[in-house]
């Protein structure tokens, strides 16, 4: 079990503690030395720990080495089935390799839904200001009949060139 010898060194900035257990030798402790553990490298950098062989989507396989413990990976869409990187390859596809499914759906139902309105013809400044004039109609209607414009701001500017005239 647990002896009642807690060491405890302070180290750098960060307080680095080791428990020794009941049937723990001496030479067992020294095999793995505490290091300091700087700010900011809580953990060490692993690099390149494993081989993994990549299969493209041409069926090729490629040696790589990644830090992820796979041995074997396959990439659907990559550099050899895009069109961006091989442009004049013609059995190639635009479409979306990851386009089947729920989001593909909502797409094809609801693509058309983009929040603007389709202009078919240009409007002029008077037939605009028509229109604006009329959606303001409109919306006073729905308030009601004592609703009027409030106009805010019309003495601020005059308030500001007095000020402007003093100094």
């Amino acid at each position: 079990m647990f002896s009642a010898s807690l060491k405890s060194v302070s180290r750098g900035s960060v307080r680095v503690s080791a428990v020794r257990y009941a049937g723990e030798s001496a030479s067992l402790s020294k095999k793995r030395v505490m290091n300091t553990i700087r700010m900011g490298k809580a953990r060490p950098a692993i690099f390149h720990q494993f081989e993994t062989f990549v299969e493209l989507s041409d069926g090729s396989v490629v040696r790589r080495r990644s830090q992820a413990p796979k041995d074997e990976v396959r990439m659907i869409s990559d550099q050899r089935s895009s069109t961006l990187w091989n442009p004049t390859r013609d059995d190639l596809d635009d479409t979306d390799p990851n386009a089947v499914g729920k989001v593909d759906k909502f797409k094809k139902r609801f693509g058309g839904f983009d929040g603007t309105k389709e202009v078919d013809e240009e409007l002029s400044i008077q037939e605009r200001r028509k229109h604006i004039a009329k959606q303001k109609d409109d919306l006073f209607e729905l308030l009601g009949e004592n609703a009027t414009e409030v106009n805010k701001g019309g003495k601020v500017q005059a308030k500001w060139e007095s000020n402007k005239k003093k100094k």
